[in-house]
Parts: C-alpha cells; structure tokens; sequence
C-alpha cells in the first residue's frame, strides 16, 4: 500500500432500546474520520491500521458524547 496520509471514516448505527417498552429511545448514525499520518508508521499497511483503529476509537468517544447529551436516564437493574 501506498499513500502517504491514510483517512479511515468509520460510520456505526446506535439503537437503544428501552427494555420495560420495548420503545426505541436513542437512534444515531455516528460517522468519524480519522487520519493516519507518514510520520505515524512508515509501512502503509501500519498506517491503515492505525487509522482504521482512530477511527472506531473516535467512533466511541462521540457515541459517549452523544449519550451525555441527551441526558437518557438509565437504571440498572
């Protein structure tokens, strides 16, 4: 592989759904590029997996984000 900066976008669907209901009660579409850059690996094949991996880190830190935005109470029974 050649390239010499390697951009991952990885977009997950979330879907919470409220147990007691069954009511669907969160539902995001979160896409989150990440770029590997030369000087992070040297090999292209490191570099995408490296991207690949920033981009599903980045994926989750939005999702968290997202979650505490929307203020969902939760019980853990």
């Amino acid at each position: 592989m050649v390239g010499f900066n390697m951009t991952v976008t990885a977009t997950v669907s979330y879907s919470l759904i409220e147990r007691s209901s069954g009511r669907e009660i969160f539902l995001r579409s979160i896409p989150t590029p990440y770029t590997a850059k030369m000087g992070d690996a040297f090999v292209g094949s490191e570099r995408l997996k490296l991207a690949n991996e920033g981009a599903a880190r980045k994926n989750i830190e939005d999702l968290i984000a997202e979650l505490l935005k929307s203020r969902i109470q939760v019980s853990l029974k």
